[in-house]
């Protein structure tokens, strides 16, 4: 195991320890990297979320509204979407991440409802090493959110610096 994903660091003689998240010299352009693991969307998260952020659109908190609609019950709104597709993403695309530079091109394709389960995959769009950041490089990633059906939710970029392998500082 000499050429260890960036993920793990030897620590000892079959001893590893988990650092969360692709270094720059990970990232493939063209290559799409599942998350392994899914979040599903509770009563809880609507109600809290859509309050703390201050969207009070009948159709996203009160049932009886929202059964009266073309949907037939309370839709999740897509800023929470949003950022639970960001959550999702983060542990291993942006766990490395120097900084996020910009999301952009957010596309809300399907109502996402409760108990639906969202799953994320990651297109690597492009990367680039940064003349002024030698230690670092931008990558670029579309985010492809899924319910449990398969079907696309959601889309967005990401765009971020990363550290590289070599330079990511990690405590020992």
């Amino acid at each position: 195991m000499d050429d260890l994903p960036s993920m793990l660091k030897k620590i000892g003689d079959n001893h590893f320890r988990e650092n969360s998240g692709l270094c720059y010299d990970d990232f493939i352009v063209g290559s799409t990297i599942d998350s392994d693991h899914g979040r599903t969307i509770t009563e809880a998260d609507c109600m809290w979320l859509t309050l703390l952020l201050g969207i009070e659109t009948p159709v996203h908190i009160n049932k009886d509204y929202a059964s009266k609609t073309e949907f037939k019950e309370v839709i999740v709104e897509q800023a929470v979407v949003f950022g639970i597709t960001v959550g999702l993403h983060s542990r291993l695309i942006s766990g490395a991440a120097v900084v996020n530079l910009e999301f952009d091109e957010i596309k809300a394709l399907l109502p996402v409802k409760i108990n639906d389960t969202l799953y994320v995959s990651s297109e690597v769009v492009s990367k680039r090493d940064l003349k002024s950041r030698p230690t670092q490089g931008l990558v670029v990633i579309k985010m492809i959110t899924k319910n449990q059906k398969g079907e696309v939710v959601l889309t967005s970029t990401r765009t971020m610096i990363v550290w590289k392998k070599a330079s990511r500082p990690i405590d020992d």
